[in-house]
């Protein structure tokens, strides 16, 4: 099956993939069931269902039952869903069995309405025609991935999804959860290194955090990774504007990044004259080492040059005192590469927002 939302850059000799398959802006102008939440009913699957969202009603709910969640960050209280579903504590596992179920039910319809392809929500996606709906009609396969897909509650997501699809009487995506959601996108960038004996650090750039590793890599296979503190992400104000403000911002922004970079580089063994390898997974569109200039936090980078790679790369072989390849990859490619070989598949993430990539994706990097 023909994947219309994967292209081909011929200058940079690599696939990649643009805006155009976000799942943030499906919009659900009609329901594919009605009776399980119809309150969601026009709007986007960003504003049903995120990271956000999910604290956001823990945190109502906590208040209205009076339940005290201050061991939790705001950003944090997701995990509560999985943390508190087997929970001794009546209140507490209400809360997480009665919001795992919310969200998973939220999911479903999302997921369905994809499959169903209903001429009201092809109508308001106008990026998308029918090849794009006949894609997601004709998938075998989704694995859910991301910080709300891990532990108990991806276990209850799939639960949920399947009860939607079974209600609605459609057969169901091939449904599949991988276990070390937080860090799949670092994971899926150990497979861009070829080199049978190599040591090199991985940084995932979201929205909300930068995590890190050390990856090592002996006699062709994946001997350890190591991670290093999580970073939080910073300035990532969603202005696409070319001014002089904005820019200032790229650049506090392109400092920051080349901190947390070096900092992370400093935990590298090399030998003397041996060349540095960094791979970022990053929450942006990326084609080569050129960033989308308007989608998300990271864009304004765009304003500092073409090709931030690049940039990069420079600046840190600079500060290192030592060659350094920096490669960037777009987010959701990087957590599908975990999954190379799979057929009809699409790997989706949940967390900040959602995330989407193709296993069958052929990246290219020069060496």
């Amino acid at each position: 099956m023909k994947n219309p939302f994967i292209f081909y850059d011929e200058n940079k000799k690599t696939e990649y993939i643009d805006h155009s398959c976000s799942i943030n802006r499906v919009r659900l102008m009609k329901l594919p069931l009605y009776g399980i939440d119809d309150s969601i009913e026009g709007l986007r699957a960003n504003e049903i269902i995120s990271a956000r969202i999910i604290s956001e009603d823990v945190l109502a709910t906590a208040q209205k039952l009076h339940v005290d969640v201050s061991d939790y960050s705001f950003r944090e209280l997701p995990r509560l869903l999985s943390d508190e579903i087997m929970s001794e504590d009546v209140l507490r596992r209400r809360i997480a069995t009665s919001l795992s179920a919310k969200y998973g039910n939220r999911l479903g319809l999302i997921l369905l309405a994809l499959r169903l392809g209903q001429e009201e929500n092809r109508k308001i996606r106008e990026d998308w025609n029918t090849e794009h709906w006949q894609y997601w009609a004709n998938v075998k396969n989704v694995v859910l991935t991301g910080g709300l897909a891990g532990g108990l509650l991806g276990k209850r997501f799939k639960e949920q999804i399947h009860y939607i699809f079974d209600m609605a009487g459609e057969k169901p995506y091939n449904l599949s959860l991988f276990e070390n959601s937080s860090y799949v996108g670092a994971m899926g960038c150990t497979h861009l290194v070829d080199d049978s004996h190599k040591t090199f650090a991985v940084l995932d750039m979201g929205q909300t955090n930068i995590k890190r590793c050390i990856v090592r890599k002996r006699s062709g296979e994946l001997a350890s990774i190591t991670t290093l503190n999580t970073e939080p992400s910073m300035n990532m104000e969603l202005k696409f504007e070319k001014s002089k403000a904005n820019y200032d911002k790229a650049l506090e922004l392109h400092r920051y990044l080349l901190k947390v970079i070096c900092d992370t580089c400093k935990n590298l063994d090399l030998a003397d004259g041996e060349r540095g390898e960094v791979i970022i997974s990053i929450a942006n569109y990326v084609i080569g080492g050129e960033l989308n200039s308007h989608r998300g936090g990271y864009a304004k980078l765009h304003l500092l040059c073409e090709d931030y790679a690049t940039l990069l790369s420079d600046e840190l072989s600079s500060r290192m005192h030592r060659p350094y390849r920096v490669r960037l990859v777009h987010d959701g490619t990087a957590m599908a590469l975990n999954f190379k070989g799979m057929e009809d598949t699409v790997c989706l993430s949940l967390g900040t927002a959602f995330g989407v990539g193709f296993p069958e994706i052929k990246l290219g990097f020069n060496n």
